[in-house]
């Protein structure tokens, strides 16, 4: 048997504003765009799937990873957006974390020096 991560995916209290949010801040194209659904196309190879301590049981949190984490805080600086850290993260990684305007929590990594190669 063969399986792999298809999608995440959000519920929406308005989904033109959470939309807008990732396109502001990520800079996601959409690939579906329409009444009540958008689909982002994400450059991505792999995705890894965690389970671990550093969240409270059942939580979630969707991580993204940068090689421009200045550029992130820039963007969430410039649209009033709070967030926490950046601050030192497993792997070596620098992070900063914040919510979309649904409440969903996001965490965006950089690798440093001291970072596997294979996140870099």
């Amino acid at each position: 048997m063969k399986i792999r991560l298809q999608e995440i995916e959000f519920g929406s209290t308005d989904v033109e504003k959470t939309k807008q949010f990732y396109q502001t801040i990520f800079g996601f194209n959409t690939a579906v765009d329409q009444e009540n659904l958008t689909v982002f196309t994400l450059e991505t190879h792999t995705i890894d799937y965690n389970i671990s301590t550093h969240l409270p049981a059942k939580a979630t949190c969707i991580s993204f990873l940068t090689d421009n984490l200045e550029e992130i805080i820039e963007k969430l600086h410039k649209n009033s957006i709070p967030f926490d850290g950046p601050q030192p993260s497993h792997l070596g990684m620098k992070s900063i974390s914040f919510k979309d305007p649904d409440g969903n929590l996001l965490k965006v990594n950089e690798a440093t020096n001291s970072s596997p190669e294979w996140l870099k």
